[in-house]
């Protein structure tokens, strides 16, 4: 029997549930799918989620205080054999200000910060998204040309998915400048990807131009549309908060380092 001071995990099964903990979370609503694939698991104010994330990792999505944090991974850790709750981790995306309760008790790799965020209300008009075309398998070399050229690290990926819609600009002669998706999130709603522009044609509001164009299409299909951007990158912060983006979630995400130990 557990003493009354004895933290005890708990088990949400439902993405209601789950919502409510979180206090209405807008990327809880709009990114994690319904019903959950696996139950989430609760100590005090922090709860942690197993997940498939978009890049096909076995992931946990870990929100919460850090005291809170801390003492949620050791409790899952506990609890079982094989790394109880987080055997077969391969990733962990945790609320940003926790990562080192997590790093306590799993041995993290390399990782990245980054930021989730949405809107509901279609952007202002932007004056070159006349210039937007829309853009199909017979274009996809000189997508991922301009891709690795321009926006490497990308996780775009043209035409491997289904219900993707590119758009871009192309200047006189037909080069593409510009170009950015939206698809369909693992919850089945839209998220903007691949938002690139030519290294030579930045600064001419083209990318203001695909992202406003996209988010206008994401808007009126589904009602709302989500995007996820590095943390370092101050300017499209500034362009996506411009279009009426907010609701920002900051995140660290890592990637598991394979160990023959759990550390202490």
């Amino acid at each position: 029997m557990n003493e009354p001071d004895t933290p005890v995990l708990q088990r949400v099964s439902t993405h209601e549930e789950l919502l409510a903990l979180s206090g209405g979370s807008a990327f809880l609503r709009w990114d994690i799918p319904a019903p959950l694939g696996a139950a989430a698991h609760r100590l005090g104010d922090a709860f942690a989620l197993p997940r498939r994330t978009h890049t096909g990792r076995h992931g946990l999505l870990v929100m919460g205080p850090p005291d809170h944090v801390d003492r949620l991974v050791a409790a899952m850790l506990a609890d079982g054999p094989d790394g109880g709750l987080l055997g077969g981790l391969g990733s962990v995306t945790v609320q940003r200000g926790s990562l080192d309760a997590v790093a306590r008790h799993l041995p993290l790799d390399g990782g990245n910060e980054w930021e989730w965020l949405c809107t509901s209300a279609p952007p202002p008009p932007v004056a070159t998204e006349d210039r937007l075309v829309a853009l199909g398998r017979r274009d996809e070399p000189a997508i991922r040309e301009l891709l690795a050229l321009a926006n490497p690290g990308t996780d775009a990926r043209p035409f491997e998915h289904p219900h993707q819609h590119w758009v871009g600009v192309r200047d006189g002669g037909g080069a593409l400048l510009a170009c950015g998706v939206r698809e369909p999130n693992l919850a089945g709603y839209p998220v903007l990807s691949g938002i690139t522009v030519h290294p030579a044609a930045r600064g001419t509001g083209l990318g203001l131009a695909v992202t406003a164009g996209l988010t206008r299409a994401a808007v009126a299909q589904a009602g709302v549309c989500t995007l996820g951007m590095y943390s370092h990158n101050d300017v499209a912060r500034r362009l996506y908060t411009g279009l009426g983006y907010g609701q920002t979630h900051a995140w660290s995400s890592r990637r598991l380092r394979p160990t023959d130990r759990t550390p202490d």
